[in-house]
């Protein structure tokens, strides 16, 4: 009998940045905007509802790209008592790059956020102190357009 096997391959293709600090989301990603010079937009949040029911959680999504095609996800790592990633409770904020970010360009990264105003700390986060990856992996929800055609009838 052949032997089967259940993988579960997390797509784990990015580095993580871990951010604590007290300023606001959108003053978090304006100052992102201007180091990345890219454009963050908000993208639905990420919601999650716990075992017991008792309320679902929100984290704020924030993506951008910059000229090089390089990803930035950032994720609001609280919320309400809660956390998306309870293994890195100090941090405020995670920032997910995917794309061909070298070791020099993400100590750049670092070194521009430890500058933003009221950020205490800025740490490369290793993917694997993280249990809970697929917390992550967020799929962007896209327009679906349906194309209605008219059936002809013919005589």
């Amino acid at each position: 009998m052949a032997e089967k096997k259940i993988t579960n391959d997390l797509d784990t293709d990015y580095r993580l940045v871990g951010i604590a600090s007290a300023l606001k989301e959108y003053k978090i990603c304006h100052h992102l905007n201007q180091l990345l010079e890219c454009d963050f937009r908000k993208l639905p949040a990420l919601i999650f509802e716990p075992k017991d029911r008792s309320r679902k959680t929100e984290f704020s999504v924030f993506k951008a790209e910059d000229s090089d095609k390089n990803t930035f996800v950032v994720f609001s790592n609280k919320n309400m008592g809660e956390y998306l990633l309870p293994e890195i409770s100090n941090f405020d904020y995670l920032v997910q790059v995917r794309g061909k970010f070298t070791d020099e360009g993400m100590q750049t990264l670092m070194d521009g956020i430890r500058k933003f105003p009221e950020v205490v700390m800025c740490l490369e986060v290793p993917l694997k102190k993280i249990k809970s990856k697929e917390r992550l992996s967020y799929e962007e929800e896209k327009e679906v357009h349906k194309l209605l055609t008219q059936k002809r009838i013919r005589n």
